[in-house]
């Protein structure tokens, strides 16, 4: 599987997370017929991306972070 990329600050898991997107799906396919605004909204949704713990829905931290790296114990 690799090394972990993600460690929850609440409950130190590396494997339980999933993709938080901000921003409504269904608004998204809404401007997507408006073209240019589409196009804006789908960046603006693709970079607010956090990957959020499933066991205690806390965002989870980048173990290449110091805090991160103090959580995994490297």
């Amino acid at each position: 599987m690799g090394r972990p990329q993600f460690v929850c600050p609440s409950c130190s898991s590396t494997s339980n997370a999933f993709i938080y997107k901000r921003g409504s799906r269904t608004l998204e396919i809404a401007l997507w017929f408006l073209i240019v605004p589409g196009l804006f909204y789908t960046l603006w949704r693709e970079g607010t991306k956090l990957h959020v713990c499933k066991t205690c829905d806390v965002v989870m931290i980048s173990v290449k972070t110091s805090h991160g790296q103090r959580l995994i114990g490297a």
